[in-house]
């Protein structure tokens, strides 16, 4: 299993490489015909903007996973690659006119882009087959606790992945005196609600065996996950004293909040506008939508939204999460909902201090009581401000449960940086073409509840 698993990520790297290639090589054709005229008349010109293509197009393609071949779904592969080559090409065409001191002609750039996403189509079309006909998926037995919440589900109804679910087993039924025959079969496990103790035993014969762990964390999981290693003594010592952002942080973290409200405000201003106009002519109703929600230290705020819903709502349902195919959505509202304008007036919410760019969604009051009932530990996401995106956002969507939200935002405040700020409102710009990320809440879920 080990080499077969080698030889696919050395699979993976060789095309990776290849089409970088490929790119770099359209790239300097585009210089030598569409800027010609300008500055690059001697070889060290091309060599400088090979180097400096490179840089933006690696870290741009990581950023937005980009060199997942045969991982992620096909569509999402090539959505990552519209966007890296996107932001790459747009941070090199403002490179050449900052060298030049001068405002280039955008037109050899624009097709450059063109070429690129046609040319990315045709290869990952091409290499995803290569991969998935070469490297099958991964295939592993599902080891399941009480509270496995349909994630095997999931997993079996997303044919695109890198993981076939060949069977689940109950931890209930594992003899652990005969393990190969609950692992026999199988390149690895994946354990779903497994406590500690049975944890070990499983990881164990795994690592002895060379078979791939993937493991769903718990909330504990989650708080090691950003601990520090001590060696006061000769044993090691794990300590956990991460909560959220340091006060520098929190500092640049507000000075980006303001600065980029500000800018964001002006340039959305015109949609704003026509947002606003699409409303009004709609029904003639309210054009935004006030509603009391929690902030850091469960600090109640007013968000803004542009209202989506019919007027009054909630009149006669009472407090109710928006569900899939929901009626009260007006045809306005489904759209804006669907590209995000909805959420434009929250801008003037991080300008105010009530939210930042980034952070876990605010809940509402008496849902956010509920949740508390049933998971107490639902509080800790409120040791940092809500966000207008978030960790749970951009690698969940809106109807993912409430327990894995709150995984997900635990991961992102015990793991906090502003690099990852920045990389988190970047990727915002990917799920905005998602589909998934806005769907509403089934019956299957609303249990489990949702933001």
């Amino acid at each position: 299993m080990t080499e077969r698993f080698n030889n696919k990520e050395n699979a993976k790297i060789a095309l990776g490489l290849a089409n970088t290639f490929v790119y770099e090589i359209i790239f300097l054709a585009t210089l030598m015909m569409g800027y010609t005229d300008y500055f690059f008349y001697y070889s060290n010109g091309y060599i400088l903007f090979f180097g400096i293509y490179l840089a933006f197009f690696i870290v741009f393609g990581r950023l937005f996973s980009s060199f997942s071949l045969g991982d992620a779904t096909t569509t999402d592969l090539f959505l990552s690659h519209v966007l890296t080559h996107l932001f790459t090409d747009f941070m090199i065409y403002l490179v050449l006119c900052l060298i030049t001191l001068r405002p280039l002609p955008v037109w050899p750039i624009l097709i450059l882009l063109i070429v690129q996403i046609i040319i990315a189509a045709f290869l990952l079309y091409i290499e995803n087959r290569y991969i998935r006909r070469n490297f099958p998926p991964v295939r592993v037995v599902a080891i399941y606790g009480e509270s496995h919440y349909n994630l095997i589900g999931k997993l079996n109804n997303i044919n695109d992945l890198s993981i076939n679910v060949i069977r689940t087993v109950d931890l209930k039924d594992i003899n652990y005196r005969k393990i190969d025959e609950t692992l026999k079969d199988a390149d690895g496990v994946v354990t779903l609600d497994v406590h500690h103790e049975n944890k070990k035993k499983i990881f164990k014969a795994c690592y002895e065996r060379k078979l791939l762990i993937y493991d769903v964390p718990s909330i504990t999981d989650m708080l090691l996950a950003s601990s520090d290693i001590l060696h006061m003594v000769d044993t090691p010592i794990l300590k956990i004293n991460k909560f959220g952002p340091s006060q520098i942080e929190r500092l640049f973290k507000r000075l980006i909040d303001i600065i980029g409200s500000l800018i964001l405000i002006v340039i959305t201003s015109p949609i704003m506008l026509l947002v606003a106009i699409a409303i009004k002519i709609q029904d003639g109703g309210d054009v935004f939508y006030k509603q009391v929600r929690l902030t850091k230290n469960e600090r109640e705020f007013k968000i803004i939204k542009f209202r989506s819903m019919v007027m009054n709502a909630e009149k006669n349902t009472g407090v109710v999460l928006a569900k899939e195919n929901d009626d009260r959505i007006t045809p306005v509202g489904k759209f804006i909902r669907k590209v995000r304008f909805d959420e434009l007036p929250q801008l003037i919410n991080i300008l105010n201090g009530d939210m930042s760019f980034v952070g876990p969604r605010p809940e509402r009051p008496e849902i956010y009581d509920k949740i508390c009932k049933n998971m107490p530990e639902f509080r800790y996401r409120l040791v940092v401000k809500a966000g207008l995106t978030g960790y749970a956002q951009v690698y969940g969507k809106y109807n993912t449960s409430l327990r894995d939200k709150l995984l997900l935002d635990l991961y992102y405040i015990e793991n906090y940086s502003i690099i990852d700020d920045i990389k988190l409102i970047l990727l915002t710009v990917k799920i905005l073409f998602n589909k998934e990320a806005t769907e509403g809440i089934t019956e299957e879920n609303e249990e489990e509840g949702t933001e």
